[in-house]
C-alpha cells in the first residue's frame, strides 16, 4: 500500500519537489524559474510558496526571490538531537561482528575512562562477557585512542595520578611508554590492548571522527588472543577500519 500512488497529495507532492529543487539550487530562485524547471503553473507555484512563507520554511528576498528558511534549522536540530552516535553506529556494528565473529564494541570518554554504550556479541569468550562498561584509557584499546589527543601536560598530569591501572604485566603505566606507543597510534590509525586489560584478551580499536578529526567514539574488536591472531590481524584491521569509515561518513552527513 506504501507504493501506491494514489495515496499521494498532488499540492504536498509539489511543495516537497520545490522544496528540494530550492535546496539543489545555488542561489535564490523566483517563480518564474520554478515554474519553468518544474514544469509548474506559476500560481500552483506562488500558492505553494506563500504557504510555506506563512511556517517560515520559505523566505523572499527583496528582489522576489525565494530561499529555504529558518524553520528548517529549528525541526532539522530537532531531528539531530533525536539521533546518538549509537543509533547511527549500531547496524554497521552488527554487521561488523556478523563478519569478523567477534565482539565489537562502541565508546565515548567518560571523565578520564572510556565508557562501552554498544556491544555486539561475536563467538563465545568468557572474559569478553565479564568486561565491565566502564575501562581505564591506559590498558583499553577504545581508551589509547582517546589518550592519543592529550597534550603533553595533559598526559603528564595523568600519569602522575593514580588514574592509570596496572592490570596486568603488559599494562602501560609510565609517560616514557606511552609516548613512543602514540606515534604507532597516530601513524597506523589504530590502537591495541594486548592483553593489557586481562590476560588471555586482545582488542583492536579505532576512532570515529568528526568533520574537524576531533574524534566523536571508538570502536573496537574484542576476543581471545590465540583466535584474533588466527583469524589476522590484517584482516581484522581492515574491516575495523572500513566499518568506522562507514559509520563517520553517515554521522558527518547528518552533522
Amino acid at each position: 500500500m506504501e507504493n501506491d500512488n494514489s495515496y499521494i497529495i498532488p499540492m504536498i507532492d509539489r511543495a516537497f519537489e520545490i522544496i528540494n529543487f530550492m535546496y539543489n539550487s545555488t542561489d535564490k530562485v523566483g517563480i518564474s524559474q520554478i515554474s519553468q524547471e518544474l514544469e509548474l503553473p506559476k500560481a500552483t507555484v506562488y500558492r505553494i510558496l506563500f504557504t510555506l512563507s506563512k511556517w517560515g520554511f520559505v523566505e523572499k528576498s527583496d528582489a522576489d526571490k525565494y530561499f529555504l528558511g529558518k524553520s528548517f534549522i529549528k525541526y532539522g536540530s530537532k531531528v539531530k538531537s533525536d539521533i546518538d552516535i549509537s543509533t547511527i553506529a549500531t547496524p554497521y556494528i552488527d554487521s561488523l561482528a556478523k563478519e569478523v565473529g567477534e565482539s565489537v564494541n562502541l565508546g565515548i570518554p567518560y571523565e578520564d575512562f572510556v565508557m562501552t554504550i554498544y556491544n555486539a556479541k561475536g563467538e563465545d569468550f568468557y572474559l569478553v562477557s565479564k568486561l565491565i562498561p566502564v575501562s581505564p584509557l591506559n590498558c583499553s584499546a577504545m581508551g589509547k585512542l582517546y589518550l592519543s589527543r592529550y597534550s603533553d601536560e595533559e598526559l603528564r598530569q595523568y600519569f602522575n595520578s593514580d588514574k592509570p591501572q596496572s592490570r596486568t604485566i603488559n599494562s602501560i603505566v609510565e609517560l616514557e611508554k606511552f609516548l613512543k606507543l602514540k606515534e604507532n597510534i597516530e601513524n597506523e590509525g589504530i590502537s591495541y590492548d594486548k592483553e593489557e586489560y586481562e590476560y588471555g584478551l586482545t582488542c583492536i580499536a579505532a576512532p570515529i571522527k568528526d568533520s574537524e578529526e576531533s574524534i566523536v567514539a571508538t570502536i573496537s574488536i574484542s576476543g581471545p588472543t590465540s583466535r584474533l591472531d588466527y583469524k589476522g590481524f590484517d584482516y581484522l584491521k581492515e574491516n575495523l577500519l572500513k566499518t568506522a569509515t562507514e559509520i563517520e561518513k553517515s554521522w558527518n552527513y547528518l552533522y
